[in-house]
């Protein structure tokens, strides 16, 4: 039988420009590595805890009457080799997605938070939408931390002509190797290409860039990048530089890629970029070899990092850390987020 809250669910995707919060309760330091997960509203996509003692995605879903959420929870793949022995402390940097896998369902606290089977596809695809959605505290960071993006004259009266073995089947995989994310289309020609080499040898193979050295077609885009607001990761090679397309969704419609069709499924530059300024997942392994596990919660985990908090943070660390005054505001705010009108808590 199906909820009777789903078949009657009017839900919207979230947009480039929605607060997603999918990390962290907005109410508390609960977060999705938690045995809990965060719930995630599919109406607002506020972020709450599910468990006790603050339940605070209960609380949300009564005061708002969005009812359905999806749990996102973070988990370290297990492995079977043992970090190798290291003489000394030593801090390695390791990709989030050779680390952790998502776990996820969805819930609805109109049926006392049980756990929905059969979702229907619309409900499908916002669950889709919010798994790919820039985390909220992530969007006002990258805004913080990246650099302006300007348009150049190489995307004016750009001359168009898809090749003759153009096929829309061909954009999910580079022409010249089996890569297929960082996907780079050529908006002259329509070839697809994978992105760069990195230094440590992860990335593309350089295909994108081969192409422009053997035809000078100057300009593309990133396909995984686009968004139904018409914005997307575009790359000019004669500036050798990031820019603005001022035309994309002109240029794409030439290649039968309708812009407001599309939905964002890989990381911008800029948020890349941000990631590897701010959010290095520390790998920690004594000199004997014994893996160091992170922990999260009350009296752990201080305020994230915006680029210039940390003083602030420091602070406030400490403050939390007085007995007298967790003593006189810690009450009181339990109470205050029961009563409180305020529907989006961040």
């Amino acid at each position: 039988m199906v909820c009777e809250h789903v078949s009657q669910a009017v839900l919207t995707l979230p947009v480039s420009s929605t607060p997603v919060y999918k990390e962290e309760c907005t109410q508390c330091f609960d977060d999705h590595n938690m045995a809990a997960g965060i719930d995630v509203c599919l109406s607002c996509f506020n972020g709450g805890c599910p468990g006790a003692p603050n339940n605070h995605a209960h609380q949300h879903a009564m005061k708002s009457g969005h009812h359905l959420t999806v749990n996102i929870r973070r988990v370290r793949k297990e492995s079977d080799e043992r970090p190798t022995k290291l003489t000394k402390l030593e801090i390695v940097e390791e990709p989030e997605n050779d680390q952790y896998e998502f776990e996820t369902f969805v819930r609805c606290w109109g049926c006392s938070g049980a756990r929905v089977d059969n979702v229907p596809e619309d409900v499908q695809r916002v669950v889709h939408a919010v798994l790919h959605a820039v985390e909220a505290s992530k969007g006002s960071e990258i805004k913080a931390w990246a650099e302006e993006v300007t348009a150049c004259s190489h995307f004016d009266g750009l001359t168009q002509a898809p090749a003759a073995d153009f096929s829309s089947e061909a954009l999910h995989q580079c022409s010249m190797c089996d890569k297929r994310d960082n996907l780079w289309m050529c908006l002259s020609c329509g070839h697809v290409g994978c992105g760069r080499k990195q230094y440590d040898g992860s990335g593309g193979n350089n295909h994108a860039i081969a192409h422009f050295e053997q035809t000078g077609h100057r300009v593309s885009v990133k396909l995984g990048t686009i968004t139904p607001e018409g914005t997307a990761d575009a790359y000019c090679y004669a500036c050798d530089d990031n820019k603005l397309n001022p035309h994309l969704a002109q240029h794409l419609q030439v290649f039968g890629i309708n812009v407001a069709a599309q939905q964002k499924t890989e990381k911008s530059i800029a948020e890349l970029q941000l990631e590897h300024n701010l959010k290095f997942d520390f790998s920690m392994t004594t000199a004997d070899g014994t893996q160091l596990q992170p922990v999260a919660g009350p009296g752990l985990t201080g305020l994230r990092n915006l680029g210039n908090s940390c003083y602030l943070a420091s602070v406030m660390q400490c403050v939390f850390g007085i007995d007298r005054f967790r003593d006189r505001y810690f009450p009181s705010a339990a109470d205050h987020f029961l009563t409180c009108s305020q529907l989006h808590p961040a």
